[in-house]
Parts: structure tokens; C-alpha cells; sequence
């Protein structure tokens, strides 16, 4: 089964280092990539599998494992169709057509076993994007969302695949607002939430705004959101 990794994007797509995306914002516990809309000051959360620095995800492991203060505690939720036939769209060799399809099987198999596993919805989210089943992955991450309401992964991950994919900016912009509101004081949420605004929408307005909000928040210990919004 693929573990999710820190991968590296091509010059287009720069990836910061993971131990600086940990010091400038706090983000630990993610599987964070940055990916750069226009240029290396613009990044957007992702998660993606297989081609650096691997990040355990098996059952079990891992501070997602377990349930904690942010698992669901009512009735669960109306949970994803697991057995969602695996359509491929997307480009891939036929190699990476049966890895992906065994994949989704195996960590389908395991979200049967236990619909709380949140790093599987993760995972499972980033398998069907990549096979190019975007409604899969929707599905897939907002039911995460729905378990961890205040993690600010899952909707980081829809607010990507709606600006950067699908192209329906004002999906995309809710996505990033829930992230900020699942976790106020995580600085990178705003962040890339600016950046959005300034690269696709070139709403300097609007992202002047939400990083004086992040500021506002006490988001910004590591200064980058004043920063950034000194250079807008």
C-alpha cells in the first residue's frame, strides 16, 4: 500500500522543505506540500503519495489514529460510497493504473473496517484525484472533514482541487475560509488563503484583508503574514 510522502514538484511547482513548513507555521501532524500557483511565495496544501520523505499512515500510528478531542462523538455521518467503481481518466501508465486501483481497494477495505480512520479519507481523497475522480475526492474529504471538523487538511486539500482542477473559484474560496475557521490560529490557512485571493482572483482587497484577520488572530507568530501583506 502507497504511504503519503513530501514529494518534489518541477520549478513550476515548488515544494518547500517540510521542516520549514513545520517552524513558519506550526503545521504539524499534515501531509503538507506547497504548491506554487504563480511563483515559490505562493503555496497551496495538498497531500500527495509516494516519492520522498515517507509519512506513516497506517492504522493505528500516527496522532490522526486515534479519535481524540476532534473525532465525532454523535451518530456518524452518512459515510462515502467505499465500493465508488474506479473510473481512470486521468494519464497514467498501466503501471500506475493498477497500483492506484489496488490502492484504492486496499485502503477502501480498511475505511470498511473503520470509518474514523482520517488519514485513509485523506489518503483515499489523494488516490481518486489522482486517478482524475474528482467527485471521489470530494466525497472523500469532506467526510473527513466532517470527522475532524478542525483539522484544516481536508478543506485546505478541496479548496486546491477546486481552484487548481475543477476551476470554480467560489468553491474554492469557501473551502478556504472553512480551513481558516477550522483552526484560527493556523497561520498557513491564511497564508495561502491571501494568495489565492492575489493570484487567481487579484482581489488585493480581499487578500489584504484576511491576513490582517490572520494577524488580528494571533496567527502570525512567525511573522510571515505581516510580511507578506507588507509586500502586497
Amino acid at each position: 500500500m502507497i504511504k503519503l510522502t513530501i514529494m518534489d514538484f518541477p520549478k513550476q511547482k515548488a515544494v518547500f522543505s517540510a521542516i520549514i513548513v513545520v517552524l513558519a507555521f506550526g503545521a504539524a501532524a499534515g501531509f503538507l506540500i506547497w504548491r506554487d500557483v504563480k511563483n515559490s511565495r505562493s503555496p497551496v496544501l495538498e497531500t500527495e503519495p509516494d516519492s520522498g520523505k515517507v509519512l506513516d499512515t497506517e492504522p493505528g500510528s500516527g496522532q490522526n489514529a486515534n479519535p481524540g478531542n476532534n473525532a465525532v462523538t454523535a451518530a456518524e455521518p452518512q459515510v462515502p460510497d467505499l465500493d465508488r467503481p474506479i473510473k481512470i481518466s486521468a494519464n497514467l501508465s498501466e503501471e500506475a493504473r493498477k497500483k492506484a486501483i489496488l490502492d484504492i481497494q486496499e485502503i477502501s477495505g480498511m475505511l470498511k473496517g473503520n470509518h474514523d480512520y482520517f488519514d485513509g479519507w485523506l489518503q483515499l481523497g489523494i488516490l481518486r484525484k489522482i486517478i482524475g475522480d474528482y467527485n471521489g475526492a470530494i466525497d472523500a474529504w469532506n467526510f473527513a472533514g466532517v470527522i475532524r471538523p478542525k483539522s484544516t487538511i481536508p478543506f485546505a486539500n478541496l479548496a486546491d482541487l477546486y481552484a487548481f482542477y475543477i476551476r470554480d473559484n467560489k468553491k474554492a474560496e469557501d473551502s478556504f475560509l472553512r480551513a481558516i475557521s477550522a483552526d484560527p490560529q493556523n497561520g498557513f490557512t491564511y497564508f495561502q488563503t491571501a494568495r489565492f485571493y492575489e493570484e487567481i482572483l487579484q482581489d488585493m482587497a480581499k487578500a489584504k484583508e484576511i491576513l490582517r484577520q490572520g494577524i488580528s488572530a494571533g496567527a502570525d507568530s512567525s511573522g510571515d503574514l505581516q510580511s507578506l501583506l507588507n509586500s502586497l
